[in-house]
């Protein structure tokens, strides 16, 4: 239920100086703090806030007080606060009110996931010209992921981002010396690592030591699962999908699931013994405490650190094999699988999916006046700016004025030196910013799912990982186990898809798919009409070895009969030279029938080239290709071009010099 920080009758308890929300009864401190306005009038207008729980504490005592001081008193901000624990209900409000057309709210605080509730029934202000207009510079100042995918749907930008939550690895600098690793580049080496320090007592600190730390309580673990199945599934970028094929939404589960389950066993095996029953809050608290060599978290756990100096930051680490998407199995990667893969001598390529969250933004209703929506983006393009989050995301080390968590988004947070100057150690400082870069810069960036029914589809992950965490944890789980984990995350899946589509066949909406390709920014590209030739390809296919059968058989029956008066008058030569240009055109209907569908980038460039080329299509299931290449006359010439050019010699050359010979 939401919760208005203004009302007198509905609780709000403090804790730990800030806002929790109960149904307990309320007590003096549930209302906003008032503001330091230097106007004593009634406010001109009030900007309503609908948000989650997570991040309401500073909403509440700081970012809406500031804005109101802002505008000098003549703005309002109430904010509407949902409990962490009813999150369905938040994105169902959401949703219900984009359909039924209300404007209960002017503003929705949250992480994007909240654009597929929103976005397909135009619940959300389009903020384009607005930007263009009042905001062009700020706005190009925000990582292109961030306002390009994130705040995006269709093309309109629909939400103001305020943090860029990117997944990092994070490590103990001085156990990770002390036992002479590097840091891990796969999830094997992690695994690897872990076990063997884990239970090791540490002499400079006299601490047993943990492997691995990652708190995968419901709710908590998705994001560890999602970066580790991203690894296996994800090699060509966000357009391609991490979890659900973009061509389709057939879930990319299959090997790559049965994979991760095996690779999340060994991390609990050697991991912190109360992951299962801790929140995120254990990965920071272990690392704080020295008592922990591994772990995975969002950028603010840099920011929180008072371990400067000691805690590593770098790439998350990937996998060396990935699915193949036509049979479900793991392959292993290379170049033409991986191309953003990165190469090592000892272990060949590895394929790295940086996974972003999407981090937190705002939106604005699309169903309130258009004066409303103007002060509405005034609001968040305020606490958005370079000035204002600057102080949230780059503060002072030790100082409690502003709550530390939000992460880097813009590029003016990458100067290293302002860092060092609020006391951040500023090789550690680098060592995180460069994460970022590398991370955000990535071709194969993991872009969080934003589709209707995202909840659900969470929740069924994570509740089939912990239950089979559960079952096998101290025993030795079996493939077969599993697998049947899989195949039911699977079913279910699919069961969600196909029902909310026919509901939306009843309701005339928009089905999952088309959304999620809008949303991956695909749409137009996977559903234009590209004129394939399609299963037409095979009667071209066919007429052409007909053709060349024929061509092949009045070429020798030429030969045959050569000396017979009226073939020895129709000249065998110009006859012959005839059925060899037939036979070269007829060679030219094979590669006109490859296409974007059912070949290869290879074999379509080697189809097309002008030059003679040689090509190894068969390796990648490129059939059609790998026959045309494997034709004598062909070997080496495996292109329309050269095809048509060399019959069209033989053939006009026999009708030019058909005279001279007669």
């Amino acid at each position: 239920m939401a919760t208005n920080t203004t009302d007198n009758t509905t609780g709000i308890l403090l804790a730990d100086g800030g806002c929790n929300i109960t149904t307990a009864t309320c007590n003096s401190c549930c209302s906003a703090p008032p503001s330091n306005t230097t106007s004593e009038e009634e406010p001109e207008a009030v900007i309503k806030v609908f948000m989650f729980e997570y991040r309401s504490q500073e909403f509440v005592e700081l970012i809406g007080p500031r804005f109101e001081e802002h505008t000098n008193g003549r703005v309002k901000v109430d904010f509407s606060v949902v409990p962490y624990a009813e999150g369905d209900t938040f994105l169902s409000e959401i949703e219900n009110g984009a359909r039924l057309g209300l404007g209960l709210y002017d503003v929705f605080v949250s992480s994007p996931v909240i654009v597929g509730s929103g976005a397909p029934y135009n619940g959300f202000a389009d903020m384009t010209e607005y930007i263009k207009t009042n905001y062009l510079e700020e706005w190009l100042d925000i990582f292109p992921g961030f306002r390009e995918s994130f705040s995006s749907y269709n093309g309109k930008i629909l939400m103001i981002p305020f943090d860029g939550d990117l997944l990092h690895f994070f490590y103990n600098k001085n156990i990770l010396e002390y036992y002479n690793f590097q840091p891990p580049r796969t999830w094997q080496e992690y695994n690897d690592i872990a076990e063997q320090v884990h239970n090791k007592v540490f002499p400079p600190t006299n601490k047993t030591l943990v492997g691995s730390c990652l708190g995968r309580a419901y709710g908590a673990g998705n994001a560890w699962t999602a970066q580790v199945l991203s690894s296996m599934t994800q090699t060509h970028g966000a357009s391609q999908g991490s979890f659900f094929d973009t061509k389709d939404m057939t879930p990319l589960t299959s090997g790559a699931m049965v994979e991760t389950l095996k690779i999340l066993e060994m991390q609990l095996k050697y991991g912190h013994p109360d992951e299962l029953n801790r929140t995120i809050d254990l990965n920071q608290i272990s690392m704080e405490n020295e008592e922990c060599m591994l772990s995975l978290n969002w950028g603010h756990a840099f920011v929180q650190s008072s371990n400067q100096g000691r805690l590593g930051v770098g790439r998350v680490p990937g996998s060396q094999k990935v699915l193949d998407r036509e049979t479900g199995k793991l392959v292993t990667c290379n170049k033409d699988i991986c191309p953003n893969a990165v190469y090592y001598d000892d272990i060949g390529f590895v394929n790295y999916a940086p996974f972003a969250g999407g981090g937190w933004g705002g939106a604005v209703n699309g169903n309130i006046s258009d004066e409303k929506k103007k002060l509405a983006m005034e609001f968040l393009t305020f606490f958005a700016s370079k000035e204002e989050s600057r102080k949230w995301v780059i503060p002072k080390v030790g100082s409690q004025e502003y709550y530390a968590g939000y992460d880097a988004y813009r590029l003016s947070h990458m100067n290293v030196e302002d860092y060092v100057e609020q006391g951040f150690d500023r090789e550690q400082t680098d060592a995180y910013l460069y994460s970022i870069k590398e991370g955000l810069a990535s071709p194969n960036l993991v872009l969080e799912i934003r589709i209707p029914e995202v909840a659900k589809m969470g929740s069924i992950v994570d509740i089939a990982v912990i239950n089979h965490l559960n079952t096998t944890k101290g025993i030795t789980a079996t493939d077969q186990m599993r697998r049947d984990v899989m195949t039911d995350v699977t079913a279910n899946l699919t069961k969600i898809i196909s029902d909310y589509d026919a509901r939306a066949t009843i309701e005339k909406m928009e089905k999952i798919l088309p959304q999620y390709q809008k949303l991956r920014g695909v749409y137009g590209e996977l559903n234009e009409n590209k004129n394939l030739i399609g299963e037409v390809r095979w009667v071209g296919y066919a007429l052409g070895f007909v053709i060349i059968a024929m061509a092949l058989l009045f070429g020798g029956w030429v030969a045959i009969n050569r000396k017979h008066r009226v073939v020895k008058i129709s000249q065998p030569i110009f006859l012959h030279l005839i059925c060899f240009g037939v036979v070269v055109l007829s060679c030219a209907i094979f590669p006109l029938g490859i296409d974007d569908s059912g070949s290869t980038e290879r074999g379509r460039d080697a189809a097309c080239a002008s030059i003679p080329v040689r090509t190894k299509p068969c390796a990648n299931h490129d059939l059609s290709m790998c026959f045309l290449c494997h034709l004598p006359l062909t070997k080496f010439v495996c292109s329309i071009q050269w095809l048509l050019s060399v019959w069209f010699f033989f053939i006009f050359r026999g009708f030019f010099r058909k005279p001279l010979w007669g």
